[in-house]
């Protein structure tokens, strides 16, 4: 078995980091759909103590590969929505969100933090 850090440092010739990202989206156990107070899987931070605050999707990118180029010059990233649940929220407003990152030419792959029984069903 292949690791995706291997597979991507293979592709793009170095390491590729993790930029930690919010959606502004909730969860089903913390907004009263399913439960209150949340599940055993988040923080209080929902997981995404690492996340950048909630803020516009450039300032976040900006504020959080400027966190990782303090250490070191990475060029590659992969956009990580880690705070709570990704994929719960209105898809007409995650889809041009996650679309607008993957725009941008550093970002090399995308990852969701989310919970299975809140992907959509088509």
């Amino acid at each position: 078995m292949r690791r995706l850090g291997t597979v991507l440092r293979e592709q793009y010739g170095e390491k590729v980091y993790k930029l930690s990202l919010s959606s502004g989206c909730s969860c089903p156990n913390r907004d009263g759909t399913l439960g209150y107070g949340g599940c055993s899987f988040c923080s209080a931070g929902g997981s995404g103590d690492f996340a950048a605050a909630f803020a516009p999707i450039g300032q976040q990118l900006e504020e959080a590969k400027a966190r990782i180029r303090q250490k070191t010059d990475a060029k590659k990233f992969i956009a990580y929505f880690q705070s709570f649940t990704n994929t719960y929220g209105d898809p007409a407003r995650l889809l041009p969100l996650y679309r607008q990152v993957l725009e941008r030419p550093e970002i090399v792959a995308l990852s969701l933090g989310t919970r299975p029984d809140c992907l959509g069903r088509t």
